[in-house]
């Protein structure tokens, strides 16, 4: 049997434990003192989703200038980067058999037309069968033929600018003798510059023609503003992208075919609650952010993210606009522990 001094003990050691557990030595934490932290305002901003991707620019209209017959050049009507309008002659090449050809064919037709006005008369006369004039009227028909044909053959042997446009560098000179494929130089329109870049296939959604896009050259260090014109059918089976064509206009001839751009699109535009990295903290897959109550209190919030940008997170559930962020001296903060805000930076 426990002896009633040993009772008393017993009882006397479990108040003892009961007191040690009362909610009031419980309150250990907001009985420290506050901690110094570093607050500031979370206020939302106008954020923008961006996707980036590197683009090669291409002339509106370029051609390689070559020859389609074998034959000696005469003349060339150009210097290097002239600009040249629509059909201005550019090459001359050797023609003297052509133009032998062009004047007695056109002798041959001025025959056939003289006779065809005499015999004209004669039938008139009934001096002339109808089937003698006919011969001679078919005669006429094949002489304008080949006068046709040798003017083509002319053609040829003058090669004139297809397009407005700036000439390149000349690869021949007059003397050289040139063949189809031969390049004599190049025709440029760069009034207006294609650019063409390639998006992930997951972000066709975001892409519409007559969209707007912000191309960077790193070589001029200036921004162009370039409209989406066109966007192709088909995606590359390989890497899964989709390539997309945006229109620049180049009126003072800045930007040339070749050149390497920087493409930024904006797919999203959204007012957003953005605060420092820094003060986020992190658990696994979890993110938490420390705001301050209105007493003063330390409060532990489990945030969402969003979009990132140098140095900054966007919040999209868990913090609002107009309460306090702590952002520093949080680390060793406990959920409800007073602070003592030093202000912000």
């Amino acid at each position: 049997m426990i002896s009633a001094k040993y009772k008393l003990l017993l009882c006397s050691g479990i108040v003892t434990a009961l007191a040690a557990c009362s909610p009031a030595d419980n309150a250990t934490v907001a009985a420290r003192p506050p901690t110094a932290v570093k607050v500031s305002p979370l206020k939302a901003e106008l954020v923008q989703n961006r996707v980036q991707a590197l683009g090669t620019l291409l002339a509106k209209e370029s051609i390689n200038i070559s020859s389609n017959v074998t034959e000696k050049i005469t003349a060339l009507h150009f210097d290097d980067g002239d600009k040249v309008k629509a059909g201005q002659l550019l090459i001359t090449l050797q023609q003297d058999e052509e133009a032998a050809q062009l004047s007695s064919a056109r002798a041959d037709l001025a025959e056939q037309e003289r006779e065809l006005a005499r015999l004209k008369g004669l039938i008139a006369k009934q001096s002339a069968a109808q089937t003698e004039y006919d011969q001679r009227q078919t005669a006429k028909l094949r002489a304008e033929s080949k006068i046709a044909e040798i003017q083509a053959l002319l053609a040829e042997r003058n090669i004139r600018a297809p397009f407005s446009g700036v000439m390149g560098l000349r690869q021949l000179s007059p003397g050289a003798l040139v063949s189809p494929g031969t390049s004599i130089s190049t025709l440029d329109d760069i009034s207006v510059m294609r650019l063409d870049f390639q998006l992930p296939s997951l972000g066709i959604g975001a892409i519409a023609t007559g969209q707007s896009v912000v191309a960077r050259s790193e070589a001029l260090g200036e921004d162009f503003d370039a409209t989406i014109s066109a966007i192709a059918t088909r995606i590359n089976p390989v890497d899964r992208s989709i390539t997309a064509r945006a229109l620049i206009d180049n009126p003072e001839g800045k930007l040339k075919p070749g050149m390497l751009m920087l493409v930024t699109l904006i797919t999203d535009e959204h007012e957003a609650v953005m605060i420092p990295e820094s003060a986020l903290q992190s658990i696994q897959l979890r993110h938490y952010v420390w705001i301050m109550s209105g007493e003063k209190l330390a409060e532990r919030r489990e945030v969402k993210l969003g979009i990132r940008k140098p140095g900054f997170v966007e919040i999209r559930s868990g913090a609002k606009a107009g309460e306090q962020l702590i952002y520093e001296g949080f680390s060793a903060l406990q959920d409800g522990a007073p602070v003592a805000p030093q202000g912000s930076d």
